[in-house]
């Protein structure tokens, strides 16, 4: 069974396309690593061009695949598990054959003597050889083997290194103040009164730095990958809301422009209906007017017609009396008036369509700043602790409080913030 660092750096190590350990990493610039062959066989499929296939959006033409940049941190990475585990990589790729890699960690576990099944120990004097309880015992038991160290598989000793200077001895010190390795020898002449530590240790040391320091880097990376996710989301946030509120503010202008549409087109209506009727009621009179006056053209027309001078001027009474009535009626009927209208305000629509683009512009908005507050933050930066409880803060207050705080000196103390209402 492979062990649980083992299996974090399989997974580390494997490309995702093919599922076998790097040939030639190459890194996209949306940072995914892939090999190159495997990058190049998905583009030949996919329209001579390949997308990253973790959905990030990122895409690259074939041309431009060989120009990738090479992985150098992945392939030493490769390599340096090969090594660990009696097998370079690179040179197990270039065989044909494609060996599943959790099989392959669990036949580098066999005992090597055996091959049979996993190895429990390892010889500080035996080199690249691990054995299972057996094979040891077995190798190990003609004399000449009795010094060898007996060690875990897992926790072989370290390389040791022979002095230059003196090659019987091992280098096995740190000299702190010519920051070189010497052994015991070097100790006692070259480098005598010197201060010195166990190499083992500065190494531990190291070890110790480097995974604090690894820590730190992964604490930042987490912090900012986090705010940048808070952020994203105070995008989609704001742009929803803002979205919700500009189609709720034009619905709204809509729905009052065309209220406002409707009722001044039925008031249009009302008055020209209104109008109409006045006219229509003056002008009925007048048309049956129209009717006796043709009615009494066709009688003189006749009478005109027969020539009888007696019987036209017998008619001629009647006539007059028809034409001074009509008269003093048509003096008595005044002309009708139409009162005019006209639409008061629409001239006013250009300086209005300005004005409805000024309502809802997308502006930004500047950083908000509380000087007072970060001069207080930067002038504490030494003190161990300092009170905020008098002050009244607001949410953006309080998150320059924390940015403060991570970004000053303040942060190398301990601080407490008193409870703020």
């Amino acid at each position: 069974m492979t062990t649980n660092k083992s299996v974090k750096v399989e997974h580390l190590i494997t490309c995702p396309i093919c599922h076998e350990p790097f040939k030639d990493p190459r890194i996209l610039p949306c940072s995914h690593t892939y090999c190159r062959e495997c990058i190049k066989h998905i583009a030949s499929t996919n329209t001579d061009q390949f997308e990253c296939p973790l959905r990030d959006g990122f895409v690259i033409l074939k041309k431009d695949i060989n120009s990738l940049p090479f992985n150098q941190e992945m392939r030493d990475l490769v390599e340096l598990y090969g090594k660990q585990n009696n097998l370079t990589y690179y040179e197990k790729q270039s065989c044909s054959i494609h060996i599943n890699l959790s099989a392959l960690i669990q036949e580098l576990n066999r005992c090597t003597n055996c091959r049979l099944v996993k190895a429990q120990y390892a010889c500080d004097k035996c080199e690249n050889e691990k054995f299972c309880s057996t094979c040891y015992e077995t190798v190990h038991a003609p004399p000449v083997m009795q010094k060898h160290q007996r060690l875990s598989s897992d926790n072989k000793a370290l390389e040791t290194i022979p002095c230059v200077t003196h090659p019987k001895k091992q280098l096995e010190y740190w000299c702190l103040m010519c920051s070189k390795l010497i052994c015991v020898d070097c100790l006692l002449f070259q480098h005598k009164n010197h201060s010195y530590v166990l190499f083992d240790d500065v190494m531990q040391g190291f070890k110790i730095k480097i995974n604090t320091d690894f820590q730190s880097i992964q604490s930042s990376l987490n912090y900012k990958i986090n705010q940048t996710e808070i952020l994203l989301n105070r995008i989609d946030d704001n742009g929803k809301s803002s979205r919700q509120k500009m189609t709720e503010t034009i619905a709204e202008m809509r729905r009052i422009i065309d209220e406002h549409e409707k009722d001044m087109l039925q008031k249009i209506f009302n008055i020209e209906k209104e109008q109409r009727k006045q006219l229509e009621d003056y002008k009925k009179p007048l048309t049956k007017e129209l009717q006796r006056l043709n009615i009494h053209k066709v009688s003189f027309e006749m009478l005109s017609s027969i020539k009888n001078h007696t019987k036209l001027l017998e008619a001629k009474q009647g006539f007059d009396n028809y034409v001074n009535e009509t008269n003093e009626k048509l003096k008595l009927l005044p002309m009708p008036t139409v009162t005019e209208y006209f639409l008061e305000g629409i001239n006013k629509f250009p300086s209005l369509k300005q004005n409805i683009l000024q309502c809802g512009r997308y502006i930004e908005v500047p950083p908000y700043h509380n000087l007072q507050l970060e001069e207080l933050i930067t002038d504490n930066r030494k003190k161990p602790e300092f009170d905020l409880k008098l002050r009244s803060l607001t949410d953006s207050d309080m998150k320059i409080v924390v940015d403060m705080l991570r970004k000053n000196t303040v942060q190398k103390y301990f601080f407490r913030i008193a409870t703020i209402s």
